[in-house]
């Protein structure tokens, strides 16, 4: 097979993409024992973080692969039980009714209702997660459910920079974005021009909304990431995972992270005490391999199941996983080893699918 010159050039700036802004650290080394996260132009990692430092020749090698791979193999086969038709999802969000509820969309975006309160986390709704729409990592199923199917949003929750978590296209389409309560970490607050009300917050930070019944509370919560949307803007917008409860149940979302010794469960005494501990956690499995390139910037499954348990969280959903290639892992593989390591806190979702918090906790 050969390769046209704008097919080549395609793929160039494709794969330049996902090098800078998903996740395949371009920066500086993080990591290391500095007191504070803050730096005079950005921000790091918790102390005692993984540190990475990958050579320049090591980036090239990933880099010509992810070429070589998108331009040659094979689309991965999708088992039938990875996502259900829009019309069945659209019929799940309808049954609800005033359920708490949760609805995997696909990658790092769910639909969370919590006491009346419908939260959106990390929405991605565009066909590829890329600065540019013509190239970078498509999407290899649709989204669960398109924007028009969901119900009035109230709060938008972002983890992080990067183009598969922050999607500008549909930030812009949601609708009534007046009414929305945009939590975003800071640096961020610039996307979201008509936005009813824009917090951004620091770790630790928390906020706290009307709900049904009482309050809806957030605490912005640290991760082991990094942050960009270009080659010249690195680590000058914050990362973090967040928790969030109402009305009896609480969730947390892990956005991008790799494990840490100790950051996860003094989160999840943070979370026993401010949120009544963690009914479900949203758990970032997938962009792993080759473990030596990702390690310090994403986990591994198990190192998710390690995560969660951290936190105390009762029932687990794998996700960034199964939505877009960002990495070289086989495409199922992070699902079975996720379950074979969660055992029955596993709670495998899929794309499109609504479940009661009910029906969670059982």
């Amino acid at each position: 097979m050969k390769m046209s010159a704008l097919t080549g050039l395609a793929l160039l700036l494709g794969f330049g993409v996902l090098l800078s802004a998903c996740g395949s650290n371009v920066g500086r080394p993080l990591g290391g024992d500095a007191p504070s996260h803050h730096l005079e132009n950005g921000f790091r990692n918790p102390p005692n973080s993984p540190k990475r430092d990958i050579p320049f020749t090591r980036r090239l090698k990933f880099f010509s692969q992810a070429i070589w791979r998108n331009a040659f193999s094979k689309a991965p086969s999708i088992p039938t039980d990875h996502a259900i038709m829009r019309d069945a999802a659209k019929a799940q969000l309808a049954a609800m009714g005033d359920e708490d509820f949760v609805s995997w969309i696909g990658h790092a975006t769910f639909l969370v209702r919590l006491d009346g309160v419908n939260v959106l986390t990390d929405p991605v709704f565009s066909r590829r997660a890329s600065p540019v729409s013509f190239t970078g990592p498509a999407r290899l199923v649709p989204p669960g459910l398109f924007i028009e199917d969901l119900p009035p949003i109230d709060v938008v929750v972002i983890s992080h920079a990067h183009y598969d978590h922050l999607d500008t296209a549909t930030l812009d389409k949601l609708p009534n974005k007046e009414r929305i309560t945009a939590i975003v970490p800071l640096g961020l607050g610039k996307y979201f021009e008509g936005y009813g009300d824009v917090r951004e917050v620091d770790w630790y930070d928390e906020v706290t909304l009307p709900a049904a019944n009482g309050d809806f509370k957030l605490t912005a919560y640290p991760a082991v990431h990094w942050s960009n949307r270009s080659l010249f803007d690195i680590n000058r917008t914050l990362w973090m995972s967040y928790g969030f409860s109402a009305g009896g149940r609480a969730v947390f979302h892990t956005g991008d992270t790799e494990t840490h010794p100790s950051l996860f469960s003094e989160i999840g005494d943070h979370m026993a005490k401010n949120h009544g501990g963690c009914d479900l956690g949203l758990m970032s499995i997938g962009a792993y391999a080759p473990r030596d390139f990702m390690r310090g910037a994403h986990m591994d499954p198990e190192g998710g199941v390690d995560v969660g348990r951290q936190l105390g969280c009762k029932r687990m959903v794998p996700m960034h996983w199964g939505t877009f290639i960002l990495s070289f892992e086989p495409f199922d593989e992070p699902r079975q080893r996720f379950v074979e390591a969660a055992g029955n806190q596993a709670l495998v979702m899929k794309i499109g699918e609504t479940l009661t918090m009910d029906a969670i906790s059982r």
